[in-house]
């Protein structure tokens, strides 16, 4: 055996609920995992490589950020606190607009390793030539990744556009995006920490030709069809403007048969509760990035409710721009906390639903549930060994109750997170990175995000989002 982690509490996910186990033990061995259960009967110590102690401590898989765009972590604080239909257009896109490979690369390098520190160990990464992010970020730093390719017909420059403008399609764009997805499963296919998958970007970004043309592509590889779905005014206008005003994104998305197993709908909170539920019945998955849609819209996406309705659920950190972070328990604790406030309701999305939507919900709405998300015997062994002693966490008791489940949702500050193994392999001991230098990271991120910050100065300035207004106000 090459590693025992021994003496924690374990959340192992199977079954419905958190499958505790007081003072357990998970072995590794060839980077799957070969014992779950109560220490007293694991295999004893003097037959592993490396011991860690888990005392005082809970052991669970590891973490599912289920969407994001890591690249845009370079921008953090550069978008935000402007109306919705400003975001994209005239606060994210001047800046994005100026960024290169190199930069994205280093915005993607600074924003995994912050999720790892938190606890995440398989990351749906959205993005336009996600294959560059796997071999330089994701491959080096030996963390799983769900490579979703983003495909779109729509030009970058439409910042001129207004809000009933319809945005032009060149579809050999679209097509070219395409060709670069179908390649993500020649070039990875045999690496068992990389799952590729389609990503047409929006229904208001791709024709409906094409749309169904990766869904076909999706289908003959068995793999997932991401799709920003009702995501907010600006895509329910350009869908009325495109199929009329009886036309929404789902309404659309059913009529020409996307609605299906495959679907894979990110954030839904433009969507009515009957447009939700027709998704879940359709078999669609759910991701919900709540901090993201809060800030960015205003808005709860609908999590607690897709939960409702017996979907895969997952939650995603979206971009930093906006919610501000990659920290995916701290998405665990926004999600919990504003379905709460939306319903009216404190039982809504409790603790320990949020655990599993964090973990084993994300797998299950990826499609990569039979490896990652619960502690079982056969799966890869991804887990992380998360501190219950430390002045945010604790105390930590187990009985009447198990005060560490809440504890872990509602008390983090994402440095409890002590050890992180991604296939076996250690990222993370005793807090400190095992191989990444997270300063360097954080060296070349600032420098680079100060030239980009120059370089788009002009274009942000002319722009004239809110933020601009906020700087000659004096408050930015």
């Amino acid at each position: 055996m090459d590693t025992l982690v021994t003496g924690g509490t374990l959340l192992t996910m199977r079954g419905d609920r958190l499958g505790v186990v007081d003072d357990g033990a998970v072995g590794i061995e060839d980077g799957r995992i070969g014992y779950v259960g109560p220490a007293a009967e694991a295999p004893a110590p003097s037959d592993a490589d490396e011991v860690v102690d888990a005392s005082g401590a809970v052991v669970m898989p590891g973490l599912v950020n289920a969407h994001t765009h890591t690249a845009h972590t370079l921008l953090r604080g550069g978008a935000q606190d402007v109306p919705e239909i400003e975001w994209m257009n005239r606060a994210l896109g001047p800046l994005s607009a100026h960024t290169d490979e190199a930069d994205r690369v280093a915005g993607a390098r600074l924003g995994v390793l912050e999720a790892v520190r938190g606890g995440a160990t398989t990351i749906a990464e959205y993005a336009s030539e996600v294959g560059t992010l796997v071999e330089e970020v994701y491959r080096p730093l030996g963390v799983a990744v769900v490579a979703v390719e983003t495909i779109n017909e729509v030009p970058d420059e439409r910042d001129d556009l207004g809000p009933r403008e319809l945005y032009p399609f060149e579809r050999e764009q679209g097509d070219r995006a395409l060709a670069r997805a179908d390649r993500l499963f020649e070039r990875f296919g045999d690496d068992p920490l990389v799952t590729p998958a389609y990503g047409p970007q929006a229904l208001d970004m791709v024709s409906p030709d094409l749309l169904q043309t990766v869904q076909s592509h999706a289908h003959e590889r068995g793999a997932k069809l991401h799709v920003h779905t009702a995501q907010g005014e600006r895509e329910a206008i350009q869908i009325e403007e495109r199929y009329g005003d009886d036309a929404s994104t789902v309404s659309v998305l059913d009529e020409l048969g996307i609605v299906d197993d495959s679907l894979v709908a990110v954030h839904c909170h433009g969507a009515t509760p009957a447009e939700r539920r027709r998704l879940a019945e359709g078999g669609a998955a759910m991701l919900g990035c709540p901090s993201s849609i809060a800030a960015i819209d205003g808005i709860v996406p609908p999590v607690a409710e897709f939960r409702e309705y017996g979907a895969p659920v997952g939650i995603g950190t979206d971009q930093a721009p906006g919610p501000g972070h990659h920290s995916t328990l701290r998405e665990a604790r926004t999600a919990a906390t504003l379905s709460k406030v939306e319903q009216a309701d404190p039982t809504a999305l409790t603790a320990p639903e949020a655990l599993r939507i964090a973990t084993v919900g994300g797998a299950e709405a990826l499609g990569i549930a039979d490896e990652v998300g619960t502690l079982a015997a056969g799966t890869r062994a991804d887990l992380i060994v998360v501190d219950t002693d430390r002045l945010s966490t604790a105390p930590a008791v187990e009985s009447p109750l198990h005060t560490a489940v809440p504890n872990l949702v509602y008390s983090t500050t994402g440095r409890e997170v002590r050890d992180v193994f991604v296939a076996g392999e250690a990222l993370l001991r005793d807090g400190a990175f095992v191989d990444a230098d997270p300063a360097a990271a954080v060296d070349e991120a600032t420098e680079r995000a100060a030239a980009l910050y120059e370089r788009a100065s002009d274009d942000w300035r002319g722009a004239d989002s809110a933020l601009v207004d906020a700087v000659d106000d004096g408050w930015l």
